[in-house]
């Protein structure tokens, strides 16, 4: 006699159950971000001269009322300089415009 046997079926049911689901959460946030891009920043290559200061370098770009310490922390943080690092003439700094 010949037995009968049934296969077993692939269901694509779970399959898509999962991926409607993840498309429910992940679209809405998806289409809610934001994506900030910063605008490119320019610079001026300057050569230290004898008895400059990055304060110094700073002071005379510095436009009327803006802030000449947080200037001279970014002048620093951007050339790689120390509280205590001195300025050789010949030197070349990068300043923001």
């Amino acid at each position: 006699m010949f037995r009968y046997r049934r296969t077993q079926r692939v269901s694509l049911i779970p399959f898509i159950q999962a991926l409607s689901l993840v498309l429910v959460f992940a679209l809405p946030t998806i289409w809610g971000a934001r994506i900030y891009a910063s605008s490119p920043t320019h610079y001026d290559k300057v050569v230290v001269q004898s008895g400059d200061t990055v304060w110094s370098l700073v002071a005379r770009r510095a436009k009327a009322g803006s802030d000449v310490a947080e200037a001279a922390y970014e002048v620093s943080s951007i050339n790689h300089l120390t509280a205590g690092k001195q300025l050789h003439p010949g030197e070349v700094l990068l300043i923001p415009r």
